[in-house]
């Protein structure tokens, strides 16, 4: 669980051009290569029919200050840690909703309060080897610039394969094949 909810929450970031990196196996993502990408349309604020690497970073902004519940500008452990619970059931209602099968222990299997006292330790370790380790500056807490990677403009760059500074709707239809080719 661990490893799966770092990549959620990186992915959730990147989306915005601030991810940091994550070292989930795609085993543990079930073979998988990370989370389903977004809609073209949600990544395409202005509806203009391309989308830039501003309206990336606005999206990222906008996550980092929904993470930010306490308002301060930085993300500390209790933020990132409700951010992952939030990511974790998110991903739970997605399968769900296309009927997709549970992948712990069944209800009445096992001990569920041991299940889940173990499952809030992986969370609280996954959360401390974060901040440690992209906490430059060894306050305990990450800010945004913290969390951007310069590689995450690369993917943009990498989708934008006529380079010219915007990704049509083809191009990301084309991303999109091409990572779904790796899948397999």
């Amino acid at each position: 669980m661990k490893k799966t909810t770092l990549t959620a929450l990186a992915i959730s970031i990147a989306i915005g051009g601030m991810g940091f990196s994550s070292t989930a196996s795609a085993k543990q993502r079930g073979g998988h290569n990370g989370p389903k990408m977004p809609s073209f349309e949600k990544l395409d604020t202005n509806g203009d029919g391309v989308i830039t690497q501003a309206e990336i970073n606005a999206i990222g902004v906008a996550k980092f200050a929904e993470a930010d519940t306490n308002g301060d500008g930085f993300l500390d452990a209790a933020e990132l840690k409700a951010q992952m619970l939030a990511s974790i059931e998110m991903r739970r209602e997605g399968r769900e909703e296309r009927g997709g099968e549970h992948r712990g222990a069944k209800d009445g299997e096992g001990n569920a309060d041991l299940r889940e006292a173990q499952n809030s330790e992986r969370l609280d370790l996954a959360v401390k080897h974060m901040i440690e380790r992209a906490d430059k500056n060894g306050d305990g807490k990450l800010s945004i610039d913290e969390l951007h990677k310069p590689r995450a403009n690369k993917m943009f760059e990498h989708v934008d394969t006529d380079e010219n500074g915007e990704v049509s709707l083809e191009e990301w239809e084309a991303a999109k094949a091409k990572r779904g080719s790796r899948k397999n």
